[in-house]
C-alpha cells in the first residue's frame, strides 16, 4: 500500500473508505515551473491568426478532455486561469 493510501485510510476509514476498493489510480499533477515563454523569440513563427498559435490550439477540447496547461506562462495565475477555463469547458 502506498503512503498516500495509508494516509487516506487513516483519515477516511471511519466514513467507509477502503483504499484497496476505492483507489483505482493516483495521478500527480503539477503546476508548470522552470518554463518561460516569450512571444518574441527568434524562432517563434509568425501566425496570421491568434487561433493558429500552438498554445491556443492546445486549448481546444478533445471529447471530454480539456487541456489545462495551455497558458504559455509559468505563473500560478496562468495555471489557475487555464485550470478554471478547462473545467468550465467540460461542464
Amino acid at each position: 500500500m502506498l503512503d498516500d493510501q495509508v494516509w487516506l485510510l487513516q483519515a477516511l476509514s471511519s466514513a467507509g473508505f477502503d483504499g484497496e476498493r476505492d483507489i483505482h489510480a493516483i495521478t500527480v499533477n503539477r503546476w508548470p515551473h522552470g518554463y518561460t515563454y516569450s512571444p518574441d523569440l527568434l524562432w517563434e513563427p509568425d501566425h496570421a491568426l491568434d487561433e493558429d498559435k500552438p498554445r491556443v490550439r492546445g486549448r481546444k477540447r478533445l471529447g471530454r478532455i480539456a487541456n489545462s496547461d495551455a497558458g504559455a506562462s509559468a505563473t500560478t495565475e496562468s495555471a489557475i486561469d487555464q485550470g478554471w477555463r478547462a473545467v468550465q469547458e467540460t461542464i
